[in-house]
């Protein structure tokens, strides 16, 4: 017959390995540090807007000519809206978009994302960047909406090679 003393001692065992097990998953919840990791791109929202993973595009080389301007536009709202312009703060010219086949009027649905930059996207591209932007630097790029207004965020420039190789000005 088993003797209660040692069925005691192991139970006692396994209570003390499992409270920290127990403990440690406290850390998970609303307010765990995990919660705190942010993508390296930035992010803006205005109204039902949400920009996020805006980055400028040199061309392979990292300098010099035109800029292409990628990331994406979820709208989640009830109303559509436009993209009126896109512009990188210190140069003259905004950028040129050209809508893709099946957003001709460059207007964000509801409940849906533009993509800019890529194949088969919406393109937006600085014409004559020439070197007053390098790959490395950062700048001030203002999104126009029809409905929301405008919002302004901190873009990389980076250039258009390995993951960004289809993307960059050269491919639209």
């Amino acid at each position: 017959m088993p003797h209660p003393h040692r069925f005691r001692r192991a139970l006692a065992a396994v209570l003390l390995a499992a409270v920290p097990l127990a403990l440690a998953g406290c850390g998970a919840g609303k307010k765990a540090e995990t919660l705190e990791i942010r993508p390296d791109t930035p992010a803006a929202s205005l109204g039902p807007l949400l920009i996020q993973n805006v980055v400028l595009l040199t061309g392979p080389l990292g300098g010099g000519g035109p800029l292409a301007v990628t990331g994406s536009i979820y709208n989640g709202g009830g109303a559509p809206d436009q993209i009126q312009r896109i512009s990188v703060n210190e140069l003259p010219l905004p950028a040129e978009i050209t809508p893709a086949p099946n957003h001709p009027e460059l207007r964000v649905l509801p409940k849906q994302t533009l993509q800019l930059g890529g194949p088969g996207n919406t393109t937006a591209v600085v014409p004559n960047a020439a070197d007053l932007v390098r790959s490395g630097d950062t700048r001030r790029v203002t999104f126009t909406f029809a409905r929301e207004g405008e919002t302004t965020l901190w873009v990389p420039v980076l250039p258009a090679r390995s993951y960004y190789a289809g993307y960059g000005p050269l491919a639209s």
